[in-house]
């Protein structure tokens, strides 16, 4: 990809923008210490340190979490909504930012040879990034808090992520509150009051038949396959039990005794982060038989924000640390984040 002829950030200081757009734009007095050293970063995250947005290195072999870059920030980026961050499949990250009112989202990609931000043009207002195999989807709507559930039909736009040029829309019934995509296969699958696959390449949406009364709380979407995660009513006396089964078009996976704060699929596995009173299990679950392969427990985790999968095992985020696990071996180390967790 040719490098954009935007805003040139680097090391959290912006270049050509104007001093009175922005809010803060390099870490000073008062601002997150900036690591200079990005080696042994696999994986990223933003945080929010010393009130500025922050691109955080995560090594989860050595255990450590370490600012990088601090993303600008201009009077008119919102609060109301945390700005995102996504890998792309050819292994480059995209941090979003969105702004007030209907303006664009302001986006960056993270230059790790240099150990600086590029930024990108945008003409949408958007709310997650969804990275296929060799397109971009980009769903703009998924909801504000107060239009939730209400809107008769979402917008997906499918991006050449190598020039950023919009192929074709795509519209979606209802409104999307859950979406997953894989960067091996260049078909999403978005959830709400129903579910739906978009093969980006055709255009081609089609409806994915959900159980009556399924209350969907989680999505992956592996190879393009929806993974549905659904909360059992009622309590389950034997602890946190997940119970698997496939049809033709999906795998649904209802999940009783806890509440499901995060599900990621790799491989043949399904692995779930359910909270159970004082902890957090990790539960992966083979994707083809449904049977159990390994559980861990995270003692005093009440609740977790995001997981993610890294060369050294589950990455288990928390509002200010990192829990690194390894289903197999049952190890779970934890680490702190610089700041407050803002996505991971």
């Amino acid at each position: 990809m040719a490098r954009s002829n935007g805003t040139r950030v680097r090391l959290g200081v912006a270049l050509a923008v104007p001093a009175a757009l922005l809010a803060a734009a390099c870490a000073g007095p008062g601002g997150p210490e900036l690591e200079h050293d990005w080696s042994g970063t696999t994986t990223f995250a933003l945080t929010r340190v010393d009130g500025l947005v922050t691109v955080v290195g995560v090594d989860p072999r050595r255990a450590r979490a370490r600012s990088l870059a601090v993303v600008p920030q201009r009077s008119d980026d919102t609060e109301t909504l945390s700005p995102r961050l996504v890998r792309l499949a050819d292994g480059r990250w995209l941090v979003s930012v969105p702004r007030e009112g209907h303006g664009p989202d302001r986006r960056y990609l993270v230059n790790r040879r240099e150990r600086v931000l590029d930024s990108l043009p945008g003409d949408e207002r958007l709310r997650q990034v969804l990275p296929g195999r060799t397109l971009v989807a980009e769903v703009a709507s998924l909801p504000d808090a107060e239009t939730a559930g209400r809107a008769p039909a979402s917008t997906v736009l499918v991006r050449d992520p190598a020039d950023w040029s919009t192929l074709r829309e795509l519209k979606v019934p209802g409104s999307v509150v859950l979406a997953a995509s894989d960067p091996d296969s260049d078909t999403v699958c978005l959830g709400g009051a129903r579910v739906t696959v978009a093969e980006l390449t055709g255009g081609r949406v089609r409806p994915v038949a959900v159980p009556a009364g399924a209350d969907i709380v989680g999505l992956a979407c592996p190879g393009g396959r929806p993974v549905i995660v659904r909360s059992a009513v009622g309590r389950s006396p034997g602890g946190v039990r997940a119970t698997l089964a496939r049809t033709e078009d999906a795998t649904t996976v209802t999940v009783a005794g806890g509440r499901v704060d995060g599900v990621a699929a790799h491989g043949s596995s399904v692995v779930l982060a359910v909270a159970e009173g004082d902890s957090t299990q990790v539960i992966e679950i083979d994707a083809v038989t449904g049977g159990e392969r390994h559980r861990v427990r995270i003692a005093g985790m009440t609740a977790s924000h995001a997981l993610t999968r890294s060369p050294a095992g589950w990455l288990v985020y928390t509002d200010n640390a990192v829990t690194r696990v390894e289903p197999a071996t049952g190890r779970v180390r934890g680490f702190p984040l610089p700041g407050t967790l803002l996505d991971a």
